[in-house]
């Protein structure tokens, strides 16, 4: 039976490229989870690495074809328009020079050759090479995903935080909207000034406004989520998530005393790069080692005064051969080669050992964001709901005449602060949490423990 998601994401495919999304039509839903698994199944950058992942494959069958026989035939057709002249000399044949044109107007050959490599150490070394390439690759497909993944999360949070500071304005629209009903009624009665109500009236279209532009915000946010996705642009969408499924619990983290760097791609990556640069010295070192080749060949040559003649006339050849090629002076450019891949290989190891240090650090800064965050969330929630019970009690009291129209602005205000603040932290714990993963090279777990 096929997955809900997948047929899910089926769905939502064939619908963009039917064209069947419309500024009318109804949004699809996506979660976190299925948004990020759309991205890795259909973002073109997954398509690209894995099109490098294949040219991978290829250079590694380039390099051991060095060591497979390579057979090549050739056909060859001459016709000598003027044969050279040679000069025997006098007292050989007689007394005077003898001028002789040697060979036949028509000469034709062919042949077929077969090589094969027997002993080359720097075409061995290629082959290895090739190989580490192809596990770089690799790794450059499982950073490219991992990349993919944090930006359509941070996409998707940054959608989810104006989704909920949509909600808390429509909230307090609503709060206006009946303030703005009884004080109507109120001045209509006499009880209160003209002032006051036009007060309530300009908070209210001013909510209003920060609706709108909010909803502006929200839009854009998710132009971005469908970027990110690898999405049309056309395609209509929702966010599915909220605040309140949103897990915003304490996670548990410790400080981290041991970096696991196998977890990091970076790091397997750099590893990888001193191999390769190993490798490369042992190559400049294979140059100043001879190479051992066998060959053999078999062909005719055909000779004629005539054309026709000079095709049916012919004389065959074998010939088995070994070779060696033994360097001997190059001028000290291998020298100067050698010398210049140990520098190599030397920066390569220091590079590692900073960036090793780097990738501690970016992983207690990221430790000590997130635990920031979450502290700073639960205070900024804290506040919002003392914010939201005061105001809600200072409106009760303005209701009730007991209470001016002073301190019932002075509670929305800090409502209103109280609110930013609070959308503000919750985006930066949910891109805390985010970038904690990503700097610990544990994104997928993150992914895995998606709902």
């Amino acid at each position: 039976m096929p997955n809900y998601f997948s047929l899910k994401y089926m769905l939502l495919v064939v619908a963009v490229y039917l064209g069947t999304y419309q500024a009318n039509a109804q949004s699809q839903v996506l979660s976190l989870k299925e948004s990020i698994n759309y991205t890795l199944q259909h973002h073109p950058s997954s398509t690209i690495a894995r099109y490098s992942t294949q040219s991978a494959e290829e250079e590694i069958r380039e390099s051991k074809a060095s060591f497979l026989p390579s057979v090549y035939g050739s056909v060859g057709l001459d016709y000598n328009i003027k044969l050279q002249t040679t000069i025997i000399p006098a007292g050989s044949f007689s007394p005077t020079e003898t001028e002789l044109q040697m060979g036949n107007k028509f000469t034709n050959s062919a042949y077929i050759q077969a090589e094969q490599n027997l002993f080359d150490k720097s075409l061995s070394l290629d082959i290895t090479s090739a190989k580490i390439d192809k596990e770089i690759t690799d790794l450059n497909v499982l950073k490219q995903n991992q990349t993919l993944i944090y930006n359509t999360a941070s996409a998707y949070y940054q959608a989810l935080k104006y989704a909920e500071e949509g909600r808390l304005l429509k909230e307090s629209e609503k709060q206006y909207e009946t303030m703005v009903d009884i004080l109507k009624l109120r001045y209509e009665q006499g009880v209160v000034k003209k002032s006051e109500y036009d007060q309530a009236r300009v908070n209210y279209n001013n909510i209003q406004l920060e609706i709108q532009a909010n909803d502006n915000e929200y839009q854009l946010a998710l132009n971005t989520l469908k970027n990110s996705m690898g999405l049309e642009l056309e395609a209509s969408i929702s966010i599915e998530d909220s605040v309140s499924n949103v897990d915003v619990e304490d996670i548990g983290l410790t400080a981290p005393s041991i970096l696991e760097p196998d977890n990091i791609i970076d790091y397997r990556i750099d590893q990888k790069n001193l191999e390769l640069q190993v490798l490369d010295v042992q190559q400049k070192k294979a140059a100043f080692l001879p190479s051992i080749s066998m060959y053999g060949n078999y062909g005719g040559n055909a000779f004629g005064s005539e054309f026709l003649p000079a095709m049916g006339n012919w004389f065959d050849y074998a010939t088995i051969s070994l070779q060696a090629t033994i360097p001997i002076f190059s001028g000290f450019k291998k020298k100067s080669q050698l010398a210049q891949s140990k520098l190599s290989l030397a920066s390569q190891e220091l590079t590692n050992s900073l960036n090793l240090q780097t990738y501690k650090l970016d992983v207690e800064n990221a430790f000590t964001q997130i635990m920031n965050a979450y502290t700073s969330l639960n205070k900024s929630k804290e506040n919002l709901q003392l914010a939201q019970e005061m105001m809600d009690a200072s409106t009760i009291e303005y209701r009730e005449g007991t209470t001016t129209l002073s301190s019932l602005l002075d509670a929305e205000y800090s409502y209103k602060e109280a609110r930013t603040t609070y959308t503000s932290t919750l985006l930066d714990y949910l891109n805390g949490r985010l970038n904690y993963y990503n700097k610990t090279g544990t994104i997928t777990d993150f992914l895995d423990e998606l709902k």
